[in-house]
């Protein structure tokens, strides 16, 4: 039963108001005709049966001399006139005995002919009635008979069914027509608040409703609005709540890092100046000079890198949310690093995508925390092995798995790889899956280290959709 009535939970206000309009319109102008068109039958064939009565008081009226003088003929042509009537089928005219006197016929004789009769009566005044006494006395003579049919009233009643049937089509289309116009003036504001708040669900909070034409919706956009600008509103208390947070959290790592900071500033100052004594020296030969020229170069470069590392952690540029398609971003930073990767012989490849999976994220920070650990897969792979990449819709959220085959990381490291200055490699500074995680929290997400199989790690990601 439930299953039946599946269709009807599915259409629209629109759609069922109009349905229950309509058969009300129909129920309505359906009973109001067939009632209509009974009344109208019935009054017919009361003033038909009348008219019958009365041609047949006619005739018996004019058939009294004929009676009385036993004139068959006359008595014939008065049934033969009477017989030319529109739907009188017999006339039989009888004397006070019941013999016939008269029968004339058109020989359409029907079992559902109707008949009437009127009696032939003869008036006779008393002898007083001269001197103003007595009272007239009435004698039957006679008997006359008319059978008739009722075509004209049969044909003239299909007629007022089919203009009952036509006025109907013709009120039920009008007032469906009506009633689509009057119909659209509740559904448009209806269909308009579905649309903006798909809109404000999106993260569009400068759509503004249309106020209708009537007070209940005018009300409705003006509450619609209301709560867009306190979205807003809140929106940018809420961001600057978040920056002031950042900030706050920032500089308070800041005096926490800073010996962690000067420790790493120590190594490479500790090279540059070893590689600076032996270059004082005049006696070293042209190829340790050049040695210890590059490790200067390199160790500068290391600095370099690792103050930028350190003032991005420290502090992070206001991010810019915006409606980001995430499916796309990744096809457009994998297209960029197969360049790179392909001519070391690593493999990048998209297994799997959706489609506008859009989210809300600032759209330059998300692409190069999403790089950064692309970029570390592809250095922890060797030649021949590929990273792998999947975006997964799963509801409520969508899941970015970036999978390598190299070597895997221990369990005891799981935990520290996203800790400042935590690193596996000789060179870079620790701080870059510490910003990712940084970002990816910014934007609500969830990131999580595993293993992949059968060898190497597998970096999982969760994106909240723009409706959540």
């Amino acid at each position: 039963m439930k299953r039946s009535l599946t269709w009807i939970y599915n259409l629209t206000f629109q759609q069922r108001l109009i349905m229950g309009i309509a058969v009300l319109m129909g129920i309505t102008t359906l009973s109001l005709g067939i009632a209509g068109n009974e009344l109208a039958k019935n009054f017919l064939l009361i003033r038909f049966a009348d008219r019958m009565d009365f041609l047949a008081k006619y005739l018996a009226a004019n058939s009294e001399l004929g009676i009385l003088l036993g004139d068959r003929a006359m008595l014939k042509r008065l049934a033969t006139n009477l017989l030319a009537e529109e739907d009188v089928v017999e006339v039989i005219i009888k004397d006070d005995k019941g013999n016939v006197l008269a029968k004339v016929s058109t020989g359409q004789i029907a079992p559902s002919v109707k008949r009437t009769s009127a009696p032939v009566i003869l008036s006779t005044a008393s002898e007083n009635l001269v001197f103003g006494k007595g009272k007239p006395s009435k004698k039957t003579i006679g008997m006359v008979e008319i059978a008739y049919v009722t075509t004209s009233i049969d044909e003239l009643t299909q007629k007022l069914q089919f203009s009952y049937l036509l006025l109907t089509l013709v009120i039920f289309t009008v007032g469906i027509i009506f009633f689509l116009f009057f119909t659209r003036s509740l559904t448009a504001p209806l269909a308009n608040l579905i649309e903006a708040a798909q809109k404000v669900a999106e993260g569009d909070l400068e759509v503004q409703l249309q106020k209708g034409t009537l007070p209940e919706t005018r009300k409705l956009a003006q509450a619609f609005n209301s709560m867009t600008m306190a979205l807003k509103q809140s929106r940018r208390d809420l961001e600057e709540t978040y920056q002031k947070l950042v900030q706050e959290q920032a500089l308070a790592e800041v005096g926490h890092f800073a010996v962690t900071v000067a420790h790493e500033v120590k190594n490479p100052l500790g090279i540059i100046k070893g590689a600076l004594d032996i270059l004082k020296k005049p006696e070293i030969d042209d190829e340790v000079r050049a040695t210890m020229i590059s490790y200067v170069e390199d160790e500068i470069k290391r600095l370099d890198l690792l103050i930028r590392d350190f003032l991005d952690f420290s502090r992070p540029k206001p991010l810019n949310f915006e409606r980001v398609d995430l499916g796309q971003l990744i096809n457009e930073i994998v297209n960029r690093m197969q360049l790179e990767w392909a001519a070391k012989e690593i493999t990048i490849s998209v297994k799997e995508n959706i489609p506008d999976a859009f989210i809300q994220a600032d759209k330059e920070a998300l692409s190069r925390a999403i790089v950064n650990i692309i970029k570390n897969g592809c250095e922890a792979s060797s030649k021949g092995q590929e990273v792998t990449i999947r975006l997964l819709d799963e509801g409520s959220h969508y899941r970015l798995i970036i999978a390598d085959e190299g070597m895997g990381i221990p369990d005891v490291k799981k935990d520290k790889i996203f800790e400042p200055f935590f690193t596996g490699k000789t060179k870079g500074t620790g701080l870059g899956l510490t910003l990712t995680k940084k970002i990816i929290e910014a934007h609500m997400g969830q990131i999580e280290v595993k293993d992949n199989e059968p060898t190497g790690t597998k970096i999982e990601i969760i994106f909240w959709k723009m409706n959540n």
